[in-house]
């Protein structure tokens, strides 16, 4: 939404963007007063050390051409902005517990070798809240998270069967699941099987977990390979078939636990420098010569 502020000089490309994502459990808008005429970007969710809840917080990722190595406390107009933001469940507005600001400075013209790199500073405030995210906005916010990510990978019949299943869902708590809602998933899902099985549905030769999809992507930069978890895979079928929250809820529960394990097995065994290791079940394979860990780039 950051985009759309009034007077922004350059043109937003709307022409691949899905439209029809229905509206969820949470639900984020304008705070009341605020001086910011801009939104925050993200919400981030991660399970607790306990397991069965999530922690949770609003960030907004900026990019900056002013030196981070000084920049103590972080300017105000980006606090403002990472503020700027209600966060409802329900039509029930809640006490948002923590702001992130990630700010990064790319930097490859430099006089100085050295100072050619990549900066990244982060602030962190936390506040104290009494009642936690409620497991169906969990499974919302992981449901957004994976329909971006297949629009992104070019696997839309993945993304509109994400994105029918927040409707049954919502449908079904409200008492409106109805056949022609449920048919629609359904004929989705299957779709959506096909789609995977046509672009990907391959092991990878270096793959550490069985069952892994392979896609191939090609980019500006050159083709790029995407190895997508067979544990992201598996909760992805899982929550695109899942008519209630508890089900979905149990399946971004246990997917957790195995993601987090699939992340540590990569990154202890990743010899490559042109792999990037994302912690949601994906692994990118870059072209040769591509380093996404050079400072330079």
């Amino acid at each position: 939404m950051s985009a759309f502020y009034p007077g922004a000089i350059q043109a937003v490309d709307l022409s691949t963007w899905n439209t029809s994502f229905p509206q969820s459990s949470i639900v984020g808008t304008r705070k009341s007063g605020s001086t910011s005429r801009l939104f925050p970007d993200y919400l981030a969710l991660r399970p607790t050390s306990s397991g069965g809840s999530y922690e949770w917080a609003v960030a907004e990722a900026k990019g900056t051409k002013i030196s981070l190595k000084s920049t103590s406390s972080c300017p105000t107009e980006w606090s403002n902005q990472v503020r700027n933001v209600v966060v409802k469940v329900n039509g029930i507005e809640i006490e948002i517990p923590r702001h992130l600001v990630i700010a990064t400075r790319v930097n490859p013209n430099a006089k100085r070798a050295w100072a050619r790199r990549l900066q990244v500073r982060a602030w962190n405030r936390t506040v104290t809240v009494e009642a936690g995210l409620s497991s169906e906005a969990a499974v919302d916010i992981a449901a957004a998270h994976l329909f971006g990510f297949f629009r992104g990978a070019h696997l839309r019949e993945n993304a509109t069967a994400i994105a029918l299943s927040v409707q049954m869902r919502a449908a079904s708590r409200e008492g409106k699941l109805n056949p022609k809602i449920r048919a629609d998933a359904q004929r989705a899902a299957h779709l959506a099987e096909q789609e995977i099985s046509e672009r990907g549905g391959g092991l990878s030769s270096q793959a550490n977990v069985p069952g892994s999809t392979i896609l191939q992507l090609d980019t500006d930069s050159g083709p790029i390979t995407i190895e997508l978890a067979e544990p992201l895979i598996a909760f992805s079928r899982t929550l695109r078939q899942s008519e209630t929250v508890e089900s979905a809820a149990a399946a971004l529960h246990e997917v957790d636990s195995r993601l987090n394990a699939w992340e540590k097995s990569r990154e202890r065994d990743r010899t490559e420098r042109d792999i990037a290791v994302l912690p949601f079940g994906a692994q990118v394979h870059f072209p040769p010569g591509f380093d996404p860990r050079d400072e330079r780039r």
